[in-house]
């Protein structure tokens, strides 16, 4: 494996850990172990959730730099796993350009769970929190109804690619539309519970740990950032839900 083919691959691992969800100390060990396991010595490597900046130089060679911009992020954890295994085997097995690659892109390629599983999954925690929140088997049943058709709005609105912000300010303002909905059609004796608990799929709670975590291990542009980021999601969705409201509030509802 060449210089260029060992800092290209070891950048896209990492590119590919920072997109699923990885924390920041992750993205920069994976890509520092897999350059010192091929013969890398003096290996940077500088990774915040937009962007990732890795050099090193291999014997006798000048050194290469590598900069990488990250533009989508998500939640993943199977994919990390894998890209974990992945890293871990190159590391150990001393595999080549080709093997790395092939495996790289089969897990890339690899779908994530059918769009129904996520959809039942959705209905299913906003069931189980509005159960966790107080709320009785009514508002359960309206959360569960609530969270899939929200599943079904944030997925058509994300193919569209808009602002993040919007999918959630748009999020908070369906479950609390379908909170007031519901409570006027004389299904739930109050709409609160169910409010909280469909909104709890909307809440960013991985990105919030790992902000949380990249504070605590000194990584603190990276753990700001994310943390600022989930601030704005919060902001988004409570944005949604009190447009509802002030709108619920001027008809006379």
């Amino acid at each position: 494996m060449t210089s260029d083919q060992l800092l290209t691959i070891s950048v896209e691992i990492g590119q590919a850990l920072l997109e699923s969800g990885a924390e920041i100390y992750r993205v920069e060990e994976t890509i520092s172990r897999i350059c010192m396991a091929y013969g890398a010595r003096e290996v940077n490597v500088y990774a915040v959730p937009t962007v990732i900046i890795a050099s090193f130089a291999r014997g006798d060679e000048p050194q290469l730099t590598r900069v990488c911009r990250v533009r989508r992020r998500g939640t993943n954890l199977g994919r990390i796993d894998q890209l974990n295994a992945l890293s871990r085997d190159a590391c150990t097995g001393k595999m080549d350009y080709a093997a790395i690659r092939e495996r790289l892109e089969l897990i890339l390629r690899r779908g994530n769970y059918p769009g129904w599983q996520l959809c039942a999954a959705t209905g299913g925690a906003g069931f189980f929190f509005t159960l966790l929140f107080g709320g009785g088997p009514a508002e359960a049943v309206c959360s569960f109804l609530c969270c899939l058709a929200l599943w079904l709005l944030t997925t058509v609105m994300r193919r569209m690619h808009p602002n993040p912000l919007f999918v959630n300010v748009m999020g908070g303002f369906w479950v609390a539309f379908s909170g007031i909905l519901f409570y006027h059609l004389g299904l739930i004796p109050s709409y609160d519970t169910m409010i909280v608990g469909s909104i709890m799929p909307l809440v960013p709670g991985l990105s919030i740990t790992n902000s949380i975590r990249d504070l605590i291990a000194g990584d603190s542009i990276a753990g700001i950032t994310k943390f600022v980021e989930t601030l704005l999601v919060a902001a988004g969705i409570a944005v949604g839900a009190a447009l509802m409201f002030s709108i619920a509030g001027f008809l006379g509802g």
